[in-house]
């Protein structure tokens, strides 16, 4: 190693691989800017240290002392510049440096004073600080003139002082500013006395570290980076799951929170470490890193290790300059591992990274997987006692700002402490300071028994689980009178107000008290008896609402058809239900006898019947009766009939009412079926307030321009939806949007959120959650159209009366901020399914007689309060708001003459281009075109539109992994092949054109041709919504959605497009051709 000190110095020479990273580095976030801006935005990057000095400090002597420590090292005496005849900069000797600029300043006024006397002495120096960050990026230093630091100099007392030195991040890291702090120190007390040749020049290092590219060890340590990259192509990022998406394109400043190790906690460190014969660096690491594996819940990582070189080197110690580069450490294994072996393990990859690290280059890695999360390690002196003074290092700079989460260890004479630096826009102070204490608990509970599996080292006190197992705050007496008698008693109080208003005709509380009696007594004639179930097959309409009303007035139950439901599956979920009792519209298009079953009478609702005899009495149902029965996708490969009791709709409806303050809202809107209970919301929301329902026409729901004129004409003030639908709604040319906004049955996207606040920025706006076995939902999350754009939304607030816990595979609580299974429990639980096996519904381990549902569903708890899903625990799936079991779409197909096996996936890039995508192994060969056709026009008798598979593909065998299950990647490999054309007919002239590209953008292709099918592509009813809003603006025509479903190819649409025009005498198509 002396071979390093015998490099000779040069007029100029280059940066160093470790200075040429943070150019490549900001590069990279500058990717869409010129080279030069991103130069200048690194002469804006300082590293800052802030040291208290107490005694009687000379000032002048102060100055002259950083002078002469200048002048002894290269890395702050040069100029970073260009020079003729090489590429980017390099340093550049100088003959005359320019003088140091010095900021000088005393306490700014009595304000400032009367700080210091109340205590708030910190928050003085902190403002300080940061303004005086501030003042370098509007005045950067002139790098290129060799301004390579300036030093400010704050007077706080007779004999108390605070230096700020800011040294350009390219010379100078934390090393460097600890190496000054001593030296300065030192310096001064010896009246700038040092030894000129004491410390390696960074000249020196740079030419030693070219030296290295082509000595004997060269391609050795090169292939070693490329084993360990090859090695680590399947570990993910270590982003966890409480990081919020970030709302910046650029790293923003980190914060930090700070915690002092405890010092019987570091001496077992050190003891542990001299028994596995590793460094305290190497536990340290260890615990961090496996902390990060068990919060993520990943096998395999990349995380990123900020090493300082000089602490492998005697003769680098003490040298300036840039030193510390970042390795990427691959983190797996330590779920099978116990502590010990994995600080072992560790330790290893860390010992075989340090001696072939010369080798690492920033190219070594292509991506940026490792600045996830960091670990970072310094050793030095924080205190020092010089004749007279004292000096105190109050503040180092901490790892790199590329990183979204590091740890840094700071080690002195005065103990250790543990900082954890974040990026803000990615996780919050609450977070941080969680997995602080998280990152303690791990390593003393490790320490105090090295043999145990990390896994299961706890994560957290029995206090800190009773705090994830207690909601408090949350009990609301909603009383014993149903929804059905609040409702009923508006009549009383308010007889006028308007109840229900349907196409502009109105029904007031009083009439329809009237209607529900009389269709109530019309029911009792079809001996409809309590406890019996009627199913309701009719379309969102006045009658419809009547008559679920009119069937809790008899003592009955409703269970819900959808219309738009294929006879097959009504069928179906009949046939399990066995209701008293079919009722259907006159107009429907499924005629009763359709419906009508062996033991199950099936009549339509007649126009008008009898006016009911006031004296006419019904029972009186009790919480514990069933209210309905909603039907829902079936894991089982059947649908299975949720049962929902009085008492859990009430509490629903009562607990949305106080948590989401809906007794304000006078006019909601009726937009979906009530086959699912996403509309109940509104439904029960108005009439249990005494409010308006606005029953929105089909039309309305289809088309932006007809939704807009609804929400104005109507004055909606509060409308339930799910995000993608009304995304599609939005894109129109005058959209409107109520005061009131409740998104559920799927995850909204920022690009909703970003709409909503622009068209209405003062909504309020709920993310509201909750699976129909809990009553509609049960936690709800008030949006702030200003903090949580960048999504996904969290939810934050429980409604009265109900718990959630998530729990592991133990049905342990799990950590706040790791991944569990969300389990609901609470009033608003349901009594269970129809007919079918209630293993969903299990004992609630914490509270004995209680159960909890589990919902299937992954989240993690937030350390600021709530949860946050994460994904799907099994195979369900949430597309455009319906909840679907792909078993239930596999069983159906399997019973298909030639369908031997089948697997449904979910298959796209985003939202809008999802689509269910069938894989079959068939009897025999390949199904032809014509055996699709058929097996289409089957499913369309069995399955609801949005469960029926936009493509189908034959296999001969379903891959698989090593542990036999399906290989996802490899099915998705195949979709995407078979989605690629091998003939793709072009546009033939201006209006084929656009709309061959307005498809191709919807369904998030690179191209579509004027034959291929809008939806055997993966179109769907909502991208039909956003396709015509689009047709409408380019071509300036009115057209229907229903022209899209009758001609579904762009040669078929523009066909049926010219004809319009020319029924219309309308010019504009035929102008677009001429242009």
């Amino acid at each position: 190693m002396n071979a390093i000190t015998e490099q000779q110095s040069l007029a100029h020479w280059p940066l160093s691989p470790e200075q040429r990273a943070v150019l490549v580095a900001k590069a990279n976030e500058n990717d869409t800017q010129q080279a030069a801006s991103v130069q200048v935005d690194v002469m804006v990057q300082a590293n800052v240290m802030v040291v208290d000095i107490q005694g009687a400090l000379d000032s002048s002597r102060l100055e002259r002392v950083l002078s002469d420590l200048r002048q002894q090292h290269e890395a702050l005496s040069t100029a970073l510049k260009s020079v003729a005849g090489y590429r980017g900069l390099r340093h550049q000797a100088l003959e005359d440096l320019p003088a140091i600029e010095w900021r000088h300043e005393g306490l700014r006024g009595s304000d400032d004073k009367k700080a210091l006397l109340n205590g708030d002495f910190n928050n003085v120096l902190n403002d300080f600080v940061n303004n005086y960050r501030e003042s370098l990026k509007h005045r950067p230093m002139a790098i290129e003139s060799g301004e390579l630091l300036r030093p400010a100099l704050l007077r706080t007392g007779e004999t108390t002082w605070v230096l700020v030195l800011a040294v350009s991040a390219l010379v100078a890291d934390r090393g460097s500013l600890q190496s000054l702090f001593s030296a300065l120190a030192d310096a001064y007390d010896q009246s700038g006395g040092a030894d000129e040749e004491s410390a390696l020049q960074y000249s020196q290092f740079i030419e030693w570290r070219a030296s290295l590219e082509s000595d004997d060890d060269a391609e050795e340590g090169r292939e070693y980076w490329q084993r360990h990259q090859q090695h680590a192509e399947q570990a993910g990022s270590c982003r966890l799951p409480a990081r919020q998406a970030s709302r910046h394109d650029v790293r923003v400043e980190h914060e930090y929170v700070a915690l002092q190790l405890e010092s019987n906690l570091v001496a077992r460190i050190d003891s542990l470490a001299d028994e596995l014969q590793v460094s305290a660096e190497g536990v340290l690491q260890a615990a961090w890193w496996a902390l990060l594996a068990r919060i993520s819940g990943s096998e395999s990582v990349l995380g990123g290790w900020q090493h300082d070189c000089r602490q492998d080197y005697e003769v680098m110690q003490g040298a300036i300059g840039l030193f510390d580069k970042v390795l990427p450490v691959l983190v797996e294994g330590v779920a099978d591992s116990d502590f010990s072996s994995w600080i072992t393990r560790l330790s290893e990859q860390l010992e075989a990274h340090t001696q072939a690290q010369e080798y690492w280059s920033i190219d070594s890695l292509p991506d940026k997987r490792h600045l996830a999360a960091g670990f970072a390690f310094s050793e030095g002196v924080d205190e020092l006692n010089t004749a007279g003074f004292q000096w105190r290092l109050r503040e180092l700079p901490g790892p790199s700002a590329e990183f979204e989460l590091a740890l840094q260890i700071g080690r002195s004479e005065s103990g250790a402490v543990a900082t954890l630096y974040t990026d803000p826009s990615c996780y919050s102070r609450a977070a941080a300071e969680c997995l602080l204490n998280q990152y303690q608990t791990l390593l003393q509970a490790g320490l105090a028994d090295p043999a145990q599996k990390l896994f299961s080292v706890p994560l957290i006190s029995p206090e800190q689980q009773q705090g994830l197992l207690t909601i408090e705050d949350n009990v609301l007496d909603v009383g014993e009178r149903s929804v059905a008698t609040h409702i009923t008693t508006w009549a009383e109080s308010t007889p006028d107000a308007v109840a229900i208003e349907e196409h502009g005709r109105t029904l007031s509380y009083a009439q329809l008290e009237a209607r529900v009696n009389n269709i109530a007594r019309w029911l009792d004639g079809q001996s409809v008896k309590p406890g019996d179930y009627v199913a309701l097959n009719l379309p969102r309409s006045t009658d419809l609402v009547v008559l679920l009303l009119a069937v809790w007035r008899v003592g009955a139950a409703y269970l819900p058809l959808d219309p738009e439901w294929p006879v097959g599956r009504k069928r179906r979920v009949l046939e399990d239900a066995q209701p008293a009792l079919v009722v259907s519209a006159e107009n429907i298009e499924v005629e009763p006898a359709a419906l009508a079953l062996p033991g199950i009478r099936s009549v339509g609702l007649p126009q008008e019947v009898e006016e009911a005899n006031s004296a006419l009495s019904f029972p009186q149902q009790g919480l514990g009766d069933v209210a309905y029965i909603l039907y829902t996708s079936g894991s089982t490969g059947t649908p299975k009939g949720v049962v929902i009791e009085h008492g859990q709709l009430l509490n629903y409806v009562a607990g949305a009412t106080k948590v989401m303050g809906l007794s304000v809202c006078q006019r909601w809107a009726l937009t979906g079926s009530l086959a699912t209970d996403l509309g109940n919301t509104a439904l029960f929301g108005a009439l249990f307030n005494g409010a308006r329902l606005v029953i929105a026409a089909p039309d309305d729901m289809q088309d932006g321009d007809h939704f807009a004129h609804f929400m104005s004409a109507a004055d909606i003030d509060a409308l339930k939806i799910v995000p993608s639908h009304l995304e599609a709604l939005l894109e129109c040319e005058a959209p409107r949007l109520p005061k009131t906004l409740i998104l559920g049955g799927e995850a909204a996207s920022p690009t909703l959120l970003s709409s909503i606040a622009r068209i209405s920025p003062k909504c309020q706006l709920y993310n509201h959650y909750g699976p129909t076995e809990a009553t509609v939902g049960v936690m709800v999350h008030p949006v702030s159209l200003s903090q949580d754009m960048a999504g996904p939304l969290p939810l934050t607030q429980l409604l009265p009366n109900c718990r959630y816990r998530v729990l592991d595979d133990n049905l342990h609580a799990t950590p706040t901020g790791a991944v569990g299974e969300l389990y609901l429990g609470g009033a608003q639980l349901a009594r269970g399914y129809l007919n079918s096996d209630a293993s969903a519904f299990v004992e609630d381990p914490f509270i004995p007689g209680e159960r909890l549902y589990r919902t299937g569903d992954l989240a993690c708890v937030l350390p600021e309060g709530g949860v946050r899903l994460i994904g799907r625990a099994d195979d369900q799936i949430k597309l455009r708001g319906f909840r679907i079991e792909p078993t239930e779409i596999e069983s159906v197909l399997q019973a298909q003459p030639g369908v031997k096996q089948s697997l449904v996936r979910l298959m796209g890039r985003g939202a809008d281009t999802h689509e269910l995508v069938a894989f079959l192994i068939e009897d025999s060969k390949a199904m032809s075109a014509e055996g699709q056709v058929q097996l289409r026009e089957q499913l369309a008798v069995l399955l609801p539109e949005p469960m029926r598979p936009s493509r189908f593909i034959s296999v001969e065998h379903f891959p698989r992994l090593g542990n036999g299950k399906v290989d996802t990647s490899a099915l998705e490999a195949l979709a995407q092949k078979t989605a690629e054309r091998k003939t793709l007919v072009k546009p033939r002239d201006a209006v084929e054109a656009n709309l061959c590209q307005a498809m191709a953008e919807l369904l998030g292709r690179d191209e579509v041709g004027i034959d291929d099918d809008f939806f055997e592509l993966g179109g769907h009813s909502l991208l039909v919504i956003k396709l015509v809003a689009r047709i409408r603006k380019q071509f300036g025509i009115e057209i229907a959605p229903g022209v899209v479903f009758d001609h579904p190819t762009a040669a078929e649409l523009g066909a049926a497009l010219r004809e319009s025009c020319a029924e219309a005498n309308t010019i504009g198509l035929a102008e677009l051709d001429t242009n």
